[in-house]
C-alpha cells in the first residue's frame, strides 16, 4: 500500500499449486467485491476486449487493497472511492466495460492476479524489474515513499536515515518495507541499533499505530501521507525529503497479452479527453501525473 511495491520476485515465482491455495484462501476471507456505478459499460470502445480475456464477460475486475486513501478506500456507505477507483472506472467505460473491484490485502495481490481472481491489478503497484518478469504493466501515474511522525515530531525524527533504534510501522508487502530493512542494515553496519519494523495488512492498520503513540514513525507512500495530513489536521507531519520515486502501473497476467493490449490503447484515450488530468486534479495529485508522450 499503497506503497505500494512489494519485496523480491521469488515471493511471486510460486507453484500452481501455491497460487490456487492463496486464490482459495482470498476467497474464503478477504476479498469483498464491490461493483461501481460511475462505469456503465456504454463507453466509446477504444480498444475490443475478447471475452476469453475477462473472467466475466463485460466486466473488467480488478484488484486492489482498498485501504490508502486518497487511492482506493472505502467512503462512509462502504464504497469504494479514490482517483484509482476513478480512473480504473474510466477506462473500463473506455472498453465498453462495466468496471467492478475486488479488495484483497496487498501481499496477495499478484498471487490473487495470478489465481484468475480478477482481470487486473490498479493498486499503487510499483513498475520494479522483479515484477515485470510475472506481469505486464500499463503505466499511469508516478508516486514515491516518506515518513510520517506525529504532528510536533516529539521523537525528533530527520528522515529515514535517522531511524536506527526505533520502531516503524509500515504495511506488509510493500517497496517501503525493502527501504526500511536496507536501513536497518546500514545501521547495525555503523555500529548502531538495528530500526524494529512492524507490518501490518492495511495501511490504514499501520497509520493507526502512529496516532497510538505505539511506534515512532510509519513509512509509505507521499501519497498516502500527504492524505492523512489533509484529513486529520494537527495529527501528522512528514520529516525528511521523500525518496524513491518511480511508475506504478496496472498489472495483467503474462498470459493475457490482449487485455494489456486494450488497456494501453484506454489509457491514452482517457489521457487525451481530458479526464486523466480531471481525475488527477480532482484528488490534488497532479505532481504525479505521468509526462505527455
Amino acid at each position: 500500500m499503497k506503497s505500494h511495491g512489494t519485496t523480491s520476485a521469488v515471493r511471486y515465482s510460486i507453484s500452481v499449486v501455491a497460487v490456487v491455495a492463496a486464490a482459495t484462501l482470498l476467497s474464503a476471507c478477504g476479498g469483498g467485491s464491490t461493483g461501481s456505478d460511475s462505469s456503465s459499460g456504454s463507453g466509446g470502445g477504444s480498444a475490443a476486449v475478447p471475452s476469453s480475456s475477462l473472467i466475466s464477460s463485460g466486466t473488467l475486475t480488478f484488484c486492489a487493497d482498498i485501504s490508502a486513501p486518497p487511492l482506493t478506500y472505502f467512503d462512509k456507505d462502504q464504497k469504494a472511492v479514490g482517483t484509482e477507483i476513478e480512473l480504473g472506472d474510466a477506462i473500463a467505460k473506455q472498453l465498453g466495460l462495466k468496471s467492478t473491484w475486488q479488495n484483497v490485502a496487498f501481499n496477495g495481490i499478484i498471487p490473487a492476479l495470478q489465481g484468475r481472481q480478477c482481470d487486473a491489478i490498479m493498486s499503487q503497484l510499483y513498475i520494479k524489474p522483479e515484477r515485470e518478469k510475472v506481469v505486464d504493466f500499463v503505466p499511469y501515474m508516478y508516486a514515491g515513499n516518506t515518513v510520517l511522525v506525529k504532528a510536533g515530531n516529539p521523537g525528533a525524527v530527520t528522515g529515514i536515515e535517522n531511524l536506527c533504534g526505533r520502531k516503524v510501522a509500515a504495511q506488509t508487502g510493500t517497496t517501503i518495507v525493502d527501504l526500511l530493512d536496507a536501513q536497518a542494515k546500514k545501521c547495525q553496519a555503523a555500529g548502531k541499533p538495528t530500526i524494529a519494523v512492524s507490518k501490518f495488512g492495511r495501511d490504514s492498520e499501520a497509520q493507526q499505530q502512529l496516532k497510538l503513540g505505539l511506534v515512532d514513525a510509519y513509512g509509505t507512500t507521499v501519497e498516502i501521507a500527504g492524505y492523512a495530513i489533509k484529513q486529520q489536521p494537527g495529527t501528522f507531519e512528514t520529516v525528511g525529503k521523500p525518496f524513491g520515486k518511480i511508475e506504478t502501473g496496472i498489472a495483467t497476467a503474462k498470459s493475457n497479452a490482449a487485455l494489456n493490449a486494450a488497456l494501453v490503447k484506454a489509457f491514452a484515450a482517457v489521457r487525451a479527453d481530458g479526464t486523466y488530468d480531471a481525475i488527477l486534479k480532482n484528488w490534488s495529485l497532479t505532481d504525479d501525473a505521468l509526462p505527455a508522450s
